[in-house]
């Protein structure tokens, strides 16, 4: 019982942080100024939205009883001031390599969930595929920054 709660609780975070970025891709879209970036930030966004429907889902399936608490929503609050310095700069440049450490620090996180022992395969696999799909966005940043220098 202590396990599960203790994958609940990285489960949440997950979700929270997730739902922080997708809120920051949406906002910084409308701040990009060039059309490949917008194009990408409208795309990860929603690649965020559908994400975040499955992790709730599987949240669900793991607890009934899921109910939003103070707890986690003060976790929300800090993810978002601590990411909403990206939508202060104003260089295309700058925002991708935010947005580039902020996907690193997703992927350690689904990393330190995928390691918790009796997960389940729907949720393994739903991570696993979330990760695939932040590396091919940090290859899209890589290539935009290249074209960018």
């Amino acid at each position: 019982m202590k396990r599960k709660n203790e994958i609940l609780v990285k489960l949440n975070e997950v979700f929270l942080m997730n739902e922080v970025i997708e809120k920051i891709y949406t906002k910084a879209y409308k701040k990009a100024s060039n059309i490949n970036i917008r194009v990408f930030l409208k795309e990860r966004s929603l690649e965020r939205h559908n994400f975040g429907k499955m992790l709730q889902n599987e949240i669900k399936k793991l607890d009934t009883g899921v109910e939003d608490s103070i707890m986690s929503r003060r976790r929300y609050h800090l993810y978002m001031r601590s990411f909403n310095n990206l939508l202060q700069l104003e260089n295309n440049n700058d925002l991708l390599n935010s947005i580039y450490k902020i996907e690193l620090i997703c992927i350690e996180k689904y990393n330190e969930l995928l390691r918790e022992i009796n997960l389940s395969l729907s949720l393994c696999r739903l991570l696993i595929k979330q990760q695939d799909n932040i590396q091919y966005g940090l290859r899209s940043i890589k290539k935009e920054l290249d074209f960018i220098v």
